[in-house]
């Protein structure tokens, strides 16, 4: 009973939050009262909302970070740029843009090969999906690999949304590709910025990154720590709120050596060829992966039979022949 009332009074509040900050709060001149009046209400509900959630469903982790991302909005559209926006309906579009990422369609890349791209992903994506399952959780590189191809071809239900409103809007619209082939990043400022989980990064540049660097005395060093450390914060609360994870250090950590490192290439002059810096790239995330997504290769058999992927049980699929050994290396 108090979880179905907590569903339904928390999108209400959401939603009245939302319209009170453009309507009264946006409208208030003292900084630090429009601070006040816009954060305490989220972290009030951020609070409420991910109270006693399920641990290792990816409702739980999508709640969460729909939570945060939505201040995070409020703190751009509200605290930094209370005068950018005067109509309700940009506003609000704003978003549902976090919902449905509906962009010009600019992609040079056919329908067919998003329909054949999301084919191939859902067959690979099973196929490491029952692989994860019948493995025992551990944080080996192997199974680190592993999860890493999960993630990448999971988007193909991306894939798929985006050839249905290509479709539909006569290929003026596409939906925002959530990833962008991170595995060929040259840079973690490359895999970060413009290849993966493009969503967050889009909404951070946007509501964080360019609202800071354009403060005095500010540069993009500090614009880009601050996006890092309000990221690490999100998926620190995901590791303590989605997975039970007894401290939420290691998960911030994550996300500000990432942020430390892109500084550090943002410095450094040395830009190194393509296939080195690929190699880089991808060696730096694999060592440190286990700071973050160790909470999903550790994870027990039960978060494979809370998350099953889409499809994995049609029995008209293909089915690829899953390994009979585990790695462990």
């Amino acid at each position: 009973m108090a979880t179905n009332l907590r569903s339904t009074i928390l999108p209400i509040s959401w939603f009245l939050h939302i319209i009170l900050c453009f309507y009264l709060i946006r409208t208030i001149r003292k900084v630090l009262y429009r601070i006040i009046l816009t954060l305490v209400p989220c972290l009030i509900l951020i609070f409420v909302g991910c109270r006693n959630l399920p641990y290792y469903h990816m409702s739980s982790i999508i709640t969460v970070s729909l939570y945060w991302m939505i201040t995070i909005r409020l703190i751009q559209l509200i605290l930094f740029s209370p005068d950018e926006i005067h109509s309700f309906r940009i506003y609000a579009s704003k978003f549902l843009w976090l919902l449905i990422p509906i962009v010009p369609c600019q992609s040079k890349n056919s329908i067919i090969f998003h329909v054949i791209l999301a084919v191939l992903k859902i067959l690979l994506n099973h196929w490491i999906f029952q692989w994860l399952r019948i493995c025992e959780p551990n944080n080996s590189y192997g199974r680190l690999i592993m999860f890493y191809i999960s993630i990448c071809t999971g988007t193909f239900i991306n894939d798929i949304q985006i050839v249905a409103v290509r479709l539909i809007t006569l290929n003026k619209y596409s939906l925002l590709e959530f990833n962008d082939y991170p595995i060929l990043s040259k840079s973690l400022r490359e895999f970060w910025g413009r290849r993966y989980n493009r969503l967050v990064s889009s909404l951070l540049k946007e509501a964080i990154f360019k609202p800071i660097h354009h403060l005095p005395y500010s540069s993009a060093l500090i614009a880009a720590l601050a996006s890092f450390f309000i990221s690490g914060l999100l998926h620190a609360h995901v590791a303590v709120a989605g997975f039970g994870a007894p401290s939420p250090l290691p998960a911030f950590l994550f996300f500000l050596l990432h942020g430390c490192a892109c500084c550090i290439e943002t410095i450094c002059p040395f830009t190194p060829p393509k296939l080195f810096g690929i190699l880089l790239t991808q060696c730096f995330l694999l060592i440190t992966a286990p700071l973050y997504a160790g909470l999903f290769t550790l994870a027990p058999s039960n978060f494979y039979e809370f998350n099953k992927p889409l499809l994995i049980d049609a029995t008209w699929l293909p089915k690829v022949p899953v390994p009979d050994f585990c790695p462990n290396y």
